[in-house]
């Protein structure tokens, strides 16, 4: 199989985007990688660029991009926006989810970690959901509102905190500012990685916190949405296996048997 550009950007650096991908229909694949190459281009942005005025007119290079689609215009020449344009028209996706989607990552240039957790789960939710959203138009699959939500929230919720250690070594703090200031935190210590201890204690009392929270009763009907949780509870009982230790290299050690656990939990479903 001859991969896209999409398609290799998504194998590089989206890799469970890309593993869920393969998992579904061939027909939505190539729509699929357009979509999660687009989502990364964005979400990247802080890492590539110098302050936040370029970050804001990194996005709204995004954001006019897609607006010219909208309107008619001729798709710019770039490869993510030329397959983004097709794949837009060829499944009619609301311009509002793309918007949306941009919008969210204008937080990532402000610098500033959420107040609480109520803050870091809106910031888990906006920047997923409506790819998740979109993603399920592409495939023509239904889900009901309550699992859309809870399933993309954390989904982007574990992959935040195993991201903790990479984030903070470009001083990126994700962690609630009400949690840090229970242990006499603040972003600078963190970001130093002076304090591991007490934010493999923060880390562990939110991933409990958001377990008490699920729904074991919520039924997905989607194998999109199935995949995306199995691989959530993937990461969970991995980082519970390790003690929440994220700074563990051996919690981000490859996992050869991962592709075969979620499809047999799809099949299984």
């Amino acid at each position: 199989m001859t991969l896209t550009y999409s398609a290799n950007l998504i194998r590089q650096h989206d890799p469970d985007r890309f593993l869920i991908s393969l998992l579904m229909p061939r027909k939505h694949r190539a729509a699929l990688w357009a979509l999660f190459a687009f989502n990364y281009e964005i979400a990247k942005t802080r890492e590539v660029v110098s302050d936040t005025t370029i970050g804001l007119i990194r996005l709204q290079w995004w954001r006019d991009a897609i607006k010219e689609i909208y309107e008619g215009a001729e798709p710019r020449k770039h490869e993510v926006v030329t397959p983004l344009a097709e794949v837009i028209r060829q499944y009619d996706l609301p311009k509002e989810l793309f918007d949306n989607l941009i919008y969210a990552r204008e937080f990532d240039l402000e610098g500033v970690a959420p107040a609480n957790l109520e803050g870091l789960y809106n910031y888990c939710s906006y920047t997923n959901e409506p790819l998740v959203r979109l993603a399920l138009m592409i495939l023509g699959e239904t889900e009901e509102e309550e699992v859309i939500k809870s399933v993309s929230t954390r989904y982007s919720l574990l992959g935040t905190l195993r991201a903790v250690p990479y984030m903070l070594g470009r001083r990126h703090v994700m962690i609630p500012q009400d949690m840090l200031s229970e242990y006499d935190l603040n972003p600078e210590k963190i970001c130093d990685f002076n304090e591991k201890e007490s934010l493999v204690k923060i880390i562990e009392k939110v991933v409990i916190y958001q377990n008490e929270l699920r729904d074991d009763r919520l039924l997905i009907k989607s194998k999109f949405i199935h995949s995306m949780n199995g691989l959530s509870d993937l990461y969970e009982r991995r980082l519970t296996k390790f003690d929440f230790n994220v700074f563990d290299p051996k919690l981000h050690a490859p996992m050869p048997l991962k592709p075969l656990s979620i499809w047999i939990r799809i099949i299984l479903k």
